[in-house]
């Protein structure tokens, strides 16, 4: 049985994994590749087993998105440990040997790597979560020699991480109802909130070949995901104590969608609708989260920002605008930080 599964979904991924591939074998870590084919029609999985042999390819019987896609893939691999990486990505030499050492000596933990861009910057090095539920990449567009080390972050990216098998298998998995965006998000709370540390290993180094952006699509799942990672997560008195804030969130997002055109207004209202007609299952999922937690919602409050980056968000000049009109009211609302 092999120590490491290497976990890829691919979607329309072959250029993408003709360019990860090479850096998987130079990395001169014995592991099973494991590819997820979540789209057969594509050529994909026919084209790797002509041409890559070595990479073990499974057909999805379905197209369940990144959560489902890897879902199947976690049920599938040998390995003692699972690094879940994005077909977009490259790996630096020595990054498996890093991550695999990281894990072996914190086998609870999920463990992220270093991501950077292309040209060298930070594109995340873990991610931030507003306690209001907005994620943004932590450290996006520093220099990457800032950070080195194994270090606790308060969320993985789902980009690159690494853990045991029987970690994932316990925590059940990602939530297949997020399809995607905000997957990686509520698994490291749900992880968290049962005592599983979360860490980066920066030494562990893989380009991220990202293009942030938005459309109508991605923004239904970024607020209809957030929105359901808050009812699962957060316990009630912090769900109280914050309505004001997430009160102002909403406006917020309106606001955005207003800005961007109807489209993304209808995207905003049916988030709204997938919550309400699903809400015996959100109702089933938050027992669930709340009867296996075994610390207090004060464990993850304590690193989440009580300023939005709108840097990350929108345009400098109204970034500076933003945050000079808001961060006064998200700091008189924030939750208590101590437990």
């Amino acid at each position: 049985m092999p120590e490491l599964t290497l976990l890829i979904v691919a979607y329309n991924s072959r250029a993408d994994l003709e360019r990860l591939l090479p850096s998987v074998y130079g990395q001169g870590v014995e592991c099973e590749i494991l590819v997820v084919d979540n789209n057969p029609a594509d050529g994909t999985g026919e084209w790797l087993r002509q041409h890559h042999p070595a990479v073990r390819v499974v057909s999805s019987p379905r197209n369940g998105g990144y959560a489902g896609g890897n879902n199947f893939g976690i049920r599938e691999a040998q390995g003692e440990f699972v690094l879940v990486l994005n077909p977009d990505t490259v790996l630096h030499p020595g990054a498996l040997q890093t991550l695999l050492e990281a894990a072996r000596a914190h086998p609870d933990a999920l463990i992220g790597a270093k991501l950077l861009n292309p040209d060298g910057t930070v594109n995340a090095v873990g991610n931030h979560m507003h306690y209001s539920g907005i994620t943004t990449c932590r450290g996006l567009g520093e220099p990457a020699g800032r950070y080195r080390g194994l270090e606790p972050v308060p969320l993985v990216s789902g980009a690159a991480f690494i853990t045991a098998r029987q970690t994932l298998l316990g925590l059940g998995g990602f939530d297949e109802d997020y399809w995607m965006y905000l997957e990686d998000t509520d698994l490291s709370l749900r992880a968290r909130l049962r005592g599983h540390p979360v860490y980066s290993a920066n030494d562990a180094v893989i380009t991220h070949y990202y293009r942030l952006g938005m459309s109508p699509r991605k923004f239904y799942h970024l607020e209809r995901n957030r929105l359901l990672t808050l009812l699962k997560v957060y316990e009630g008195r912090t769900l109280r104590r914050i309505a004001p804030a997430l009160l102002l969130t909403e406006l917020a997002t309106w606001a955005f969608a207003l800005l961007k055109g109807w489209p993304y207004l209808r995207a905003r209202w049916e988030s709204y609708g997938w919550l309400w007609r699903n809400r015996a299952a959100v109702r089933a999922k938050r027992a669930a989260v709340q009867q296996s937690r075994s610390v207090p919602d004060a464990a993850i409050l304590r690193d989440t920002l009580t300023q939005l980056p709108f840097d990350q968000l929108t345009s400098p000049e109204l970034a500076g605008v933003l945050e000079r009109l808001t961060t006064p009211l998200y700091r008189m609302a924030a939750p208590r930080r101590t437990a």
